[in-house]
């Protein structure tokens, strides 16, 4: 097997390295509460815009591109 080492040694490690992860997984999880919560009021205020522009729908249809003439053929460069 691999190399060993004793208990003693090793427990203060393990116990360090298990609070330093709970400390930024603590971290990290406060900041996507607080995103999740910005995101929220964003979609929001966005729905609630809309709704005050009165925009419609999606809005379907765009350029005529059947008016846009075709690129010229190579030959004719």
């Amino acid at each position: 097997m691999g190399q060993q080492i004793s208990t003693d040694d090793a427990l203060p490690i393990y116990r360090q390295t298990c609070g330093e992860l709970f400390d930024s997984n603590l971290l990290l999880r406060a900041k996507v509460a607080g995103l999740e919560r910005d995101l929220a009021a964003a979609q929001e205020e966005n729905s609630r815009l809309k709704q005050a522009a009165g925009e419609p729908g999606p809005v379907s249809g765009g350029p005529d591109l059947a008016a846009v003439p075709p690129f010229p053929a190579a030959d004719e460069r």
